[in-house]
């Protein structure tokens, strides 16, 4: 893979900006998702145990939960059951573009970001085959040298095991490198943390405000971030 912070060729160390590296999470960060898949858990739930269908808060609640059983909340099962999960991959591996949409002033930001040359990749708890197929049916792909999902580490968010994939990926050093997630949970902020990385928090997403470095009202105050430090 490309490493974006090795030395220039004639051993010129690489340029120097005021943040080298963002890691963005996906859902409620560039996007929303919620739609969709509330919609494959539903389709779940109804065919596999006859189950009212949840709310799009419901399931987004429980989702970004630090402590929780994903199975008993979303199917009352106590342990995941394999059929569960192959249905539910059957159906969201199409239902996951279907309402799916970056929030507003994210694609802009990412243009103007990866115009200034910042290095960008992608940490999210969903799974990598979402994610990019996502990424991808929005236009967002393209800007990102790396996405990453739980099932590349089998670690979630707050554990920091994707961002420290991304970093021997990118060759990035916290000793060394200026680094950010940005993301919309305590989730994300308790991960870059444990990464070493600067708290983001963007608060056009799913929760409510979390202990961050650098809060941002619009995904624009990245461009700041970049430019002033």
């Amino acid at each position: 893979m490309y490493n974006p912070f090795q030395a220039n060729p004639g051993g010129a160390p690489a340029e120097r900006k005021a943040v080298d590296l963002i890691v963005f999470d996906m859902d409620g960060t560039l996007l929303d998702s919620r739609i969709d898949i509330t919609i494959s858990i539903n389709h779940v739930r109804a065919l596999r145990h006859g189950l009212p269908p949840l709310s799009e808060e419901e399931v987004v609640d429980y989702i970004n939960r630090e402590e929780r059983n994903l199975p008993l909340l979303l199917y009352g099962t106590p342990e995941p059951e394999p059929e569960d999960r192959r249905l539910f991959v059957e159906h969201y591996r199409e239902q996951c573009t279907r309402n799916v949409h970056a929030y507003p002033g994210i694609p802009e930001t990412l243009a103007a970001l990866s115009e200034r040359g910042v290095t960008m990749a992608v940490a999210t708890n969903a799974s990598t085959l979402f994610a990019r197929r996502m990424l991808k049916h929005l236009g967002l792909l393209r800007h990102f040298i790396s996405v990453v999902g739980a099932d590349s580490t089998g670690y979630s968010k707050p554990d920091p095991a994707m961002l420290r994939l991304l970093m021997e990926e990118t060759g990035f050093r916290p000793e060394e490198h200026r680094g950010c997630l940005v993301g919309d949970s305590g989730k994300d902020m308790k991960a870059a943390a444990n990464a070493g990385l600067e708290r983001v928090f963007a608060r056009w997403g799913y929760s409510e405000l979390q202990e961050a470095d650098r809060i941002l009202e619009k995904p624009s105050d990245l461009i700041e971030l970049i430019e002033r430090g």
